[in-house]
């Protein structure tokens, strides 16, 4: 049980439950959810007319992007993926195919291109462990997300991807905290910003 009377605790608690939850997910269940979301994001207005579309590569049991990336790069679109600098801030680089891509210093496969300018960048499927229902996150604690999505044009659209139950009603977040426009599970869509559609 979250004792959410001591939002610090709360946080680091619903970290360890997600993580958790998430492990149990079977190859099989990880799949059909992944290709339901996909879909789901496929239908999105500002993911069909974005030119450059920034995903990322899953580990743990995470949303798995890669056919929608695949089919968005078949379709012309320019796919990028994030990479963690020496400086240890993010940032994105072009998706060419998983044969260039390294294992980067967290184990997940990053691009290794140079460095793509993020104001040239669309729209960003932004991975978390849970999702509350104004759109903040929590991902493994470092901060990554929160400092590279407020280097993105104001008119970039930025959409959550998560599995249905990590979504919940509040997780906490700090003033620094970035909410994203929209996220998508299997099962539904969460509305926070209607001016992109």
């Amino acid at each position: 049980m979250i004792d959410s009377s001591n939002p610090r605790h709360s946080r680091q608690a619903l970290r360890e439950e997600m993580k958790r939850r998430r492990s149990q997910m079977n190859p099989e269940q990880v799949r059909e959810a992944s290709e339901r979301i996909g879909a789901r994001v496929m239908e999105l207005e500002p993911v069909q007319k974005a030119r450059t579309l920034m995903g990322f590569s899953s580990i743990n049991q995470e949303v798995n992007l890669w056919s929608l990336l695949d089919s968005c790069q078949k379709a012309g679109k320019n796919i990028l993926l994030p990479r963690v600098r020496a400086d240890k801030k993010l940032e994105a680089a072009e998706y060419t195919c998983r044969e260039e891509l390294k294992l980067g210093v967290f184990g997940i496969l990053e691009p290794t291109g140079p460095a793509f300018p993020e104001q040239r960048i669309d729209a960003v499927l932004v991975p978390g462990l849970v999702y509350d229902a104004k759109g903040y996150r929590l991902g493994y604690g470092a901060g990554y997300y929160d400092s590279f999505l407020p280097r993105l044009r104001k008119d970039a659209f930025t959409c959550g991807v998560a599995y249905e139950f990590q979504v919940i009603d509040n997780v906490y977040p700090h003033e620094a905290d970035v909410p994203v426009h929209w996220i998508v599970t299997e099962r539904s869509e969460l509305v926070l910003n209607w001016d992109f559609f």
